[in-house]
């Protein structure tokens, strides 16, 4: 006698529902702390320029401004973000800095952080700083990030941050041979997680102990301690990372952002709570998209459905920087392309370079690969049957 599982296609109830469904849930927007301050970020709005002078005195001169923070008071070297998946020394130079020093290279990227004794001053103080930026012609597309007339990182030489190929066999002498060829380009759109929360920090700075207590943490945490404990020049265990209940998790909120520097940075440099919570204009312009991704493949076949060899070309729009797990995604689609399917001749080849955009995230390479192989219609047919496939 064979039982059946009894969980498969039972409800399951969920302890948590009453908690929320009463207005018990504890959000980072519910915590409070005594002497608490506020933070806000003025991004910018220009898409590639230097930036060459920032004023904050009408802002510092508002009441209930305590501080503007900039480039300037973090000190040099300004801590880069780094990837925390495929940390390749190659992808270094374009790793983003927490706030940006020297240019702006994408809508929505930090320039100054105003902390106040609410969120409305600080939000209002951000009008009273006047920055000077040089606009530089902006990285837009494909064509435009090869033609290298404008460098995101004039130290590189390039925008082409890396390129990976997956070879196997010899596919160049297969086309001739198949019974099926096809050649299809797939595009996939950039988009976003919206979640029901934004995200937040609130970090509290503790001198007598050296300690650090940072709430709003998810996803990855103790990665994300590390780079902070690294970034600010403390120890791992001086730093307390408190994951609060959550309205949306999602890949898109998880990674280190450069507000997980800043806030715990200001509440150290005012020595008082300091509190941010992102505004839903804010998650559109600087969180983490998925990324943009061209492909154009060609399959060939045999009629009975076995595929002899794999072709094509793929572009990674990276976003303006090489943040967080990105890189990984484009590594995926010459993952998912070839490695999975029983193939003996091979050529992938992904370039991955930086452009005009939000950080971006994760490229969806299932979809370019389902839709390819649907299309191949990979159906038994007689080798004595005159009918082939478009």
């Amino acid at each position: 006698m064979v039982s059946s599982n009894r969980y498969i296609g039972s409800p399951v109830e969920r302890l948590e529902n009453p908690r929320f469904l009463q207005g018990g849930g504890t959000y980072v927007g519910d915590l409070s702390r005594r002497g608490l301050l506020h933070a806000a970020i003025l991004r910018s709005s220009t898409p590639h320029g230097r930036i060459r002078t920032i004023d904050a005195a009408a802002a510092l001169a508002l009441p209930g401004v305590r501080t503007v923070i900039t480039a300037a008071e973090i000190g040099a070297p300004v801590p880069r973000i780094p990837l925390r998946l495929q940390p390749l020394p190659i992808l270094e130079p374009y790793h983003q800095p927490v706030i940006a020093e020297r240019k702006v290279r994408y809508v929505g990227e930090p320039i100054a952080v105003v902390v106040a004794d609410s969120a409305a001053i600080a939000e209002d103080a951000l009008g009273a700083i006047r920055v000077e930026i040089e606009q530089l012609p902006p990285v837009v597309d494909m064509s435009a990030a090869e033609q290298g007339g404008a460098l995101l990182f004039e130290e590189t030489g390039t925008n082409l941050a890396i390129k990976f190929t997956a070879l196997k066999g010899d596919p160049d002498n297969i086309w001739g041979l198949a019974e099926y060829v096809r050649r299809e380009r797939f595009a996939v759109q950039p988009h976003t997680a919206v979640t029901m929360e934004p995200r937040g920090v609130l970090a509290e700075w503790d001198a007598s102990r050296v300690r650090l207590t940072v709430s709003g943490a998810s996803k990855v945490p103790f990665v994300n301690r590390r780079i902070l404990a690294q970034q600010m020049g403390l120890a791992e265990d001086a730093i307390d990372m408190v994951e609060n209940d959550v309205g949306g998790g999602f890949g898109v909120r998880g990674e280190f952002y450069p507000e997980d520097f800043l806030i715990p940075f200001a509440a150290r440099f005012t020595g008082r709570p300091v509190k941010w919570i992102e505004d839903r204009r804010e998650h559109l312009t600087a969180a983490n998209h998925a990324r943009e991704a061209e492909c154009e493949l060609q399959i060939a076949c045999r009629y009975d459905g076995t595929i002899l060899a794999l072709a094509g070309n793929a572009y990674v729009d990276l976003g303006a920087y090489a943040r967080t797990n990105g890189m990984v995604g484009a590594r995926n689609i010459a993952q998912f392309l070839s490695g999975l399917y029983r193939i003996s001749h091979i050529r992938i080849e992904v370039s991955a370079a930086d452009q005009q955009d939000a950080g971006r995230h994760l490229p969806r390479a299932r979809a370019v690969r389902g839709g390819f192989l649907s299309r191949a219609a990979l159906r038994y047919r007689s080798p004595r049957s005159r009918h082939r496939p478009r």
